[in-house]
């Protein structure tokens, strides 16, 4: 049985797009790439998990140092 999965709004969408774009930037990898495609997995994890605030997620990728070895 699929899971039900609220959609999530526009400004959430821009905004989880900002943080990672930001974060890609400051390691300086591309965020089409594979080390970005993980971190865009875990925001839409986090965010999905009640992480909602972009200050939140910030703090999450700024401090994921195993993820993108």
């Amino acid at each position: 049985m699929p899971r039900h999965r609220e959609s999530i709004g526009d400004q959430s969408l821009l905004m989880m797009k900002q943080v990672l774009t930001e974060e890609c930037a400051r390691r300086g990898i591309s965020s089409d790439g594979t080390q970005g495609q993980d971190l865009s997995r875990v925001l839409m994890h986090a965010f999905r998990s009640g992480m909602t605030e972009k200050k939140e997620l910030v703090v999450l990728v700024r401090n994921l140092t195993d993820l993108l070895r």
